[in-house]
C-alpha cells in the first residue's frame, strides 16, 4: 500500500481523530495525577508506570480505530491509483479497468548515436511483451514511437495516448559493454514506478529484456506474481549479430519507402544467413518483398520470392503474423481467393498481430476490393483510437471514405492528420486525393507540390494524385503530358505500372483506353489493380457501370456474390 493512500486509509476510519482525542485527554490525566499524587506524597515509580502504560495505549487505541470500522460494517478498501478505481456502478458487474502504459523508443546515448536501431528494438520487444498479457492496455507502436525526440511532457504523452503509465529509457553500447536503464513513470504525478539501469555484456541483451519485461509488468500488476523463470520476450534467434540486423530493418516495415527497401532486403538477407532458422526474419523478409510490388508493373518475381519466404515462415512458425498478413495478400491478388484470405486475416488477428497494420491491409487488399466499406471504416477507427497517430490508419480511413462516397468525412480525417503532422507520403497522396474531391484544389495542389520535393515530378504515386487532379480541373494538357511521358517510360522499363496509365487515360476521359491498360495490369498481376483499381472506381458514374470493368471485377473475384 502507498503512503499517500495510508494516511488516506487512516483519515477514512478515523486513527487521526482517535489519536489526538487520546493524547489530549492522556495529558489532562497526567496533569491531574500529578497533582494528586504530589499532594499524597506517593512514589515517584506509580507515576512513571501510569505514563508508560498511556503511552503504550496510543498505538493500542489507534488499533481500536482501525478495526471499529470494520466491525461496523464498512467494507475495508485498498486505495487504489485513479485511473485502477472501478466506475461508479450500482450493479456488481462493475470492475476497475486495467492499468495502460506506453512504450516509448529507448534512446541512444552511444559515444557514436549509431545504436538507435538497438533502442527502438529493445522497446518494441518489451512493448510486444507487454501487450501478451491481458491484464495490461498498452498503447500501440506508431503512435508511442511518434513521440521520439519531440521533448514531449509525460501529461502531454498520457493525455494523447490515453495511457496512465509511461516506460522510457536508453540505451548505451560501448564496444562489448551495455548499459540499459528503464524508468516507469506515472504521468499523472511525475513518479518514479520503476527505476533500474543493468551494465551487461552486449550478448545478454535478451536477458535484460525479460528483466525489464518482468519488473514493469509486477509493478503494475503485483498480483501477476511472475518468476524469474518467466520468459515474456521471445527473440526467434540467439544469434545476437543476425538479431541486430533485422532490428536494423525493421523501421521499414512500419514506414514502406521503395528508395530504403533494398537495403532492408540486403540486411534480412544477411541475418539469415547467420541463422537460417530465424523464422520471423523469413516473415519479415516476404513482406518486405511483397511490398515492393506495389511500385511496380512488373510483380512476378517479386511475388515468387515473397512466397517462398513466407512459406518457410509458416511451416516452421505458423502464428507468424507478418507472413500470415502476407499470405491474406497474395491469395486476393494472385489466386482470386476471397475465402481464403479472409481465414488468414482472421488467424493473425488472433495471432496477435498489430491492429493498426492489421486493419490497414484489410482495408485495402480485402474490404475496399471487394467494396465493403462500412467495415473497414468500421476496423479503421477501431484502431485508430488505440493508435491515434498512426498516418498509415489516416490514410486508409481516407481511402475507405471516399470510396464509400463520403468526401466530407474524409477531409475531417486528412485535417487532422495535417494538423498531427502525419507526413506520410501514401497519406498526403490520400489526403489531396479527399481535398480534390471536395472541391478545395488549393489545399490539393500544395500537397501535390510537397509530393514533387519528396518523390520528384514522376514517382508514379504521385501521379495518381495529379491525374485526379488535372481531371477535376479539367487540365487536358497536363495529364496528356504524364500520360506520353509514362508510354515512353514503358518502352525502357518494364516496372511502369499499367494501371497508372489507365489512370491517365481516365482522366481525359478515354474510358476505352483506360480499361484497355487495366486488363494488362490484372492479367500481370500488379498490386495496384487490387488495392486501388477496384475500390477507387466501383462507385464511379460512368466506368463503374461499364461491362467491361464488371468484367474485370468478375476475373478477380471482387463480385458482389462474395461480399
Amino acid at each position: 500500500m502507498k503512503i499517500r493512500g495510508f494516511l488516506k486509509e487512516l483519515r477514512h476510519r478515523g486513527v487521526f481523530k482517535v489519536a489526538v482525542a487520546y493524547t489530549a485527554t492522556g495529558i489532562v490525566v497526567l496533569e491531574v495525577v500529578t497533582h494528586l499524587f504530589h499532594n499524597f506524597e506517593a512514589p515517584h515509580w506509580v507515576l512513571k508506570v501510569i505514563t508508560t502504560l498511556l503511552i503504550l495505549g496510543l498505538p493500542i487505541a489507534c488499533l481500536m480505530a482501525w478495526g471499529f470500522e470494520f466491525k461496523e460494517g464498512r467494507v475495508r478498501t485498498v486505495p487504489r491509483e485513479p485511473e485502477e478505481e472501478k466506475p461508479a456502478s450500482s450493479g456488481p458487474e462493475a470492475t476497475a479497468p486495467p492499468p495502460s502504459i506506453a512504450v516509448l523508443p529507448f534512446a541512444d546515448m552511444s559515444a557514436e548515436h549509431d545504436q538507435q536501431y538497438l533502442g527502438d528494438g529493445i522497446a518494441e520487444e518489451l512493448l510486444n511483451a507487454l501487450a501478451s498479457i491481458e491484464a495490461l492496455n498498452v498503447a500501440a507502436r506508431t503512435s508511442s514511437f511518434s513521440f521520439a525526440g519531440k521533448g514531449a511532457s509525460m501529461k502531454e504523452i498520457g493525455e494523447t495516448l490515453h495511457v496512465r503509465h509511461v516506460l522510457e529509457g536508453s540505451v548505451r553500447r560501448s564496444g562489448h559493454k551495455l548499459r540499459v536503464t528503464a524508468q516507469l513513470i506515472d504521468v499523472e504525478t511525475g513518479f518514479h514506478r520503476y527505476s533500474q539501469s543493468y551494465d551487461r555484456e552486449v550478448q545478454d541483451i535478451f536477458d535484460i529484456q525479460n528483466e525489464i519485461a518482468r519488473e514493469i509488468a509486477s509493478a503494475l500488476l503485483p498480483k501477476l506474481g511472475l518468476g524469474k523463470d518467466v520468459v515474456l520476450v521471445r527473440h526467434g534467434t540467439t544469434n545476437l549479430q543476425a538479431y541486430n540486423l533485422r532490428l536494423q530493418a525493421r523501421p521499414w516495415l512500419t514506414a514502406p519507402d521503395p528508395v530504403t527497401s533494398s537495403a532492408a532486403i540486403d540486411k534480412l538477407r544477411q541475418a539469415l544467413e547467420l541463422d537460417p532458422h530465424y523464422w520471423d526474419a523469413w516473415g519479415d523478409l516476404a513482406y518486405v518483398t511483397g511490398y515492393m510490388t506495389s511500385w511496380t508493373g512488373d510483380p512476378v518475381p517479386l511475388l515468387v520470392d515473397a512466397e517462398a519466404a513466407a512459406t518457410l515462415a509458416l511451416y516452421h512458425s505458423p502464428t507468424n503474423v507478418i507472413a500470415l498478413l502476407w499470405r491474406a495478400f497474395v491469395n486476393m491478388l494472385v489466386k482470386h481467393d476471397p475465402a481464403t484470405a479472409a481465414d488468414y486475416y482472421e488467424r493473425a488477428r488472433q495471432a496477435g498481430v498489430d491492429q493498426s497494420l492489421w486493419a490497414f491491409q484489410k482495408a485495402y487488399c480485402y474490404d475496399g476490393p471487394l467494396g465493403r466499406f462500412d467495415a473497414a471504416i468500421e476496423e479503421l477507427r477501431d484502431a485508430e483510437r488505440n493508435d491515434p497517430l498512426a498516418s498509415s490508419v489516416k490514410g486508409a480511413l481516407i481511402e475507405m471514405y471516399l470510396g464509400a462516397g463520403r468526401p466530407v468525412d474524409a477531409v475531417a480525417v486528412a485535417e487532422t492528420a495535417l494538423a498531427q503532422e502525419l507526413a506520410g507520403f501514401d497519406s498526403l497522396m490520400n489526403a489531396g486525393r479527399a481535398f480534390v474531391a471536395n472541391g478545395d484544389f488549393r489545399r490539393a495542389g500544395e500537397l501535390l507540390d510537397r509530393s514533387r520535393a519528396a518523390r520528384g515530378e514522376n514517382h508514379q504515386a504521385g501521379m495518381l494524385l495529379q491525374f485526379e487532379f488535372d481531371a477535376a480541373t479539367g487540365d487536358r494538357t497536363s495529364a496528356l503530358r504524364r500520360i506520353e511521358h509514362l508510354l515512353q517510360r514503358r518502352t525502357e522499363d518494364a516496372g511502369t505500372s499499367s494501371y497508372v496509365i489507365g489512370e491517365g487515360y481516365k482522366a481525359i476521359g478515354d474510358y476505352d483506353g483506360a480499361i484497355q491498360w487495366w486488363t494488362k495490369a490484372v492479367e500481370r498481376h500488379e498490386t495496384w489493380t487490387l488495392t486501388l483499381m477496384a475500390a477507387r472506381n466501383r462507385n464511379h458514374p460512368v466506368i463503374g457501370k461499364d461491362p467491361r470493368f464488371l468484367a474485370l471485377l468478375q476475373r478477380m473475384e471482387l463480385v458482389e456474390s462474395h461480399q
